[in-house]
């Protein structure tokens, strides 16, 4: 089992996509950071490396091949970021630390570290991604 689900305030929608078969946070495709000053929040876009099995039907039907998601850590209470690349996959830990959550995401070239009180799943969607060689 994912650890990451477990931290989250609601997990039914990935439960529910994924199963037993819970995804991890290793060699996900960030797309974007998003700093918000209400909360203080960070949305982190990017790809999950797995894609459920089976997909949802009306997923299937159109040829989805990626699951993305928006996760938002709340209450942010520290925030750093080094490096910053034009396609950054990274491998994802979130662990709970006391009363705070610790998402740490590095690759080498980007390395990412927030504490905050609370983590979301603020959006889970699916599409069309290129096919892997």
């Amino acid at each position: 089992m994912s650890g990451w689900v477990d931290l989250l305030n609601e997990s039914h929608g990935i439960r529910a996509l994924y199963g037993e078969d819970l995804p991890g946070l290793t060699s996900v495709d960030l797309h974007e950071l998003v700093l918000h000053r209400d909360g203080p929040r960070v949305t982190l876009r990017f790809d999950l490396s797995q894609f459920p099995k089976p997909p949802p039907k009306k997923w299937d039907d159109q040829g989805f091949n990626v699951v993305q998601v928006q996760l938002m850590l709340v209450d942010v209470l520290h925030l750093t970021v080094v490096g910053w690349t034009t396609r950054a996959v990274l491998d994802i830990n979130v662990e709970r630390i006391g009363k705070a959550l610790s998402l740490r995401a590095s690759n080498g070239s980007v390395d990412i570290n927030i504490n905050a009180r609370g983590l979301v799943l603020s959006h889970l969607s699916a599409y069309c991604g290129a096919s892997a060689e």
